[in-house]
């Protein structure tokens, strides 16, 4: 979806203003407003920071974030702290508001904010799909430029005394802030400062600028993770499909053109390899796609951390796709604890190597060993779907807890562990070999007894004609 739609919300704030602030109160003024837009590669990382005052007659706890429809369907996070100490603060989505078209969120302070005194708060948002690649397609060995577009002002439901935005990026146009002031100095574009900013102030802007990386997609992610206590290890398996959405390619695939220009890939948004931080105890790493196992990986270990390198079969340009799976065993005393109740807990990263990459959909299943009950799920944010099922594998006897977590639209900032409890006892420790050793020695009863029997037919009646013969 085009960022120019975010013109249609525009158009209808006038007569819902006081519609929005109806249902909230407004308890704050923004005194000061400095916004930092980053935008090196095809995801939008914006960190606001806020000097806002109570110029309610009562204590505030609440400071309240609005955002508008056509830019929620992009965010993928949106996180506050203080600015002096760096404490994060929780932020709560309420809900959304239809005649609006807006989504509201509230931010809880960690202490109240008397009458006339001013709070610094920090506000880090992130947005994907929101960078286009212009022109849509590029001959095969040419720079890649993009446009973005956004709200010259923060969009927020507080009158702002002062504020400003700057973007730090090789600007080659920019538009919007008209009959405002705009400069650009040293490859960065600054607007404003804008004064007396009005609640919910919106005007669009533009900037066009070089940005020749790959736009890493990955369409589908699922991360399966089996806990093994008698192995004492923890095996994940992750299934990527990822899409190159840079500017395609404007003619066919030159292979002896490719072959000679090496030395320039890296100025065009071509990609060639692929990098994955995995836990320095990872071991017995393989990596294979759809034609089978690939020998274009390294793996190497370093001091904090495991490095596993990846080249796809083919070079991705833009609109290309490709498909594998990677997978290793760590140490499962990295993960998992024991309580002093006697319950496991144990801790695994939602997703890993995420980096400047962008997920629209993972899917993240753990199976616990068999025996395992009493399942609790903690994540450190929303989850779209989750599911506890039942998974069997060799040699199980009444199947495992299979805990299946569901999450749309993930960057790096997902990057962290979810904690699960659960119960689990020594004799279910020995469930399995038991079960293993029953089955062995019924296998071995049936072969015997199946040894003993004769099959052969009509052996009686052949005996007695041999012996008149």
């Amino acid at each position: 979806m085009s960022v120019r739609s975010l013109l249609s919300f525009a158009f209808a704030l006038s007569c819902l203003v006081s519609f929005a602030f109806a249902n909230y109160p407004v308890q704050f003024e923004n005194s000061k407003v400095i916004r930092v837009l980053d935008v090196n590669n095809a995801i939008v990382r914006e960190d606001t920071g806020i000097r806002a005052k109570n110029i309610d007659d009562k204590p505030a706890t609440e400071y309240y974030i609005y955002n508008p429809t056509n830019v929620e369907t992009h965010t993928a996070s949106i996180s506050a702290y203080m600015k002096k100490t760096k404490t994060e603060l929780e932020v709560i989505k309420l809900e959304y508001i239809r005649e609006a078209e807006l989504h509201i969120y509230k931010v809880v302070l960690n202490e109240p904010v008397q009458p006339g005194d001013d709070i610094l708060l920090g506000i880090k948002s992130v947005y994907t799909h929101l960078i286009n690649p212009v022109p849509a397609t590029l001959p095969q060995i040419a720079r890649q430029h993009t446009l973005y577009g956004f709200n010259s002002y923060f969009f927020s439901p507080y009158h702002t005394k002062e504020q400003k935005t700057t973007l730090y990026k090789n600007v080659i146009h920019h538009s919007g802030a008209q009959d405002k002031t705009s400069a650009k100095d040293n490859g960065k574009i600054v607007y404003g400062p804008y004064i007396d900013t009005q609640p919910f102030s919106f005007e669009y802007a533009t900037c066009h600028f070089e940005n020749s990386h790959p736009f890493i997609t990955v369409t589908s992610l699922r991360r399966d993770i089996e806990v093994s206590h008698w192995g004492n290890i923890l095996a994940v398996e992750e299934h990527y499909a990822i899409r190159n959405d840079g500017a395609g390619l404007d003619s066919n695939f030159n292979r002896g053109q490719y072959m000679l220009t090496g030395h320039i890939h890296e100025h065009t948004n071509v990609l060639k390899e692929l990098e994955f931080d995995l836990p320095v105890s990872a071991h017995d790493t393989y990596y294979r796609d759809e034609v089978g196992n690939v020998s274009t990986s390294h793996f190497r270990v370093e001091k904090k951390k495991a490095i596993l390198e990846l080249k796809p079969r083919y070079p991705l340009f833009g609109g290309w796709n490709y498909t594998w799976h990677h997978g290793y065993n760590a140490a499962l005393g990295s993960y998992l604890h024991k309580s002093d109740s006697g319950k496991y807990i144990l801790n695994v990263d939602f997703v890993e190597s995420v980096k400047d990459k962008s997920i629209d959909k993972a899917i993240v299943r753990v199976i616990f060993p068999e025996g395992a009950k009493n399942v609790k799920v903690n994540t450190p944010f929303d989850i779209d779907s989750q599911a506890i099922t039942s998974y069997s594998t060799y040699f199980d006897s009444t199947g495992r807890i299979m805990v299946v977590l569901e999450k749309n639209n993930l960057v790096k900032e997902h990057e962290l562990p979810i904690q699960i409890e659960y119960d689990y006892s020594v004799v279910n420790l020995l469930q399995k070999p038991f079960v293993a050793s029953i089955g062995f020695f019924v296998l071995f009863s049936i072969s015997i007894v199946l040894n003993r029997m004769s099959f052969v037919i009509n052996s009686q009646k052949e005996k007695a004609n041999l012996k008149k013969e």
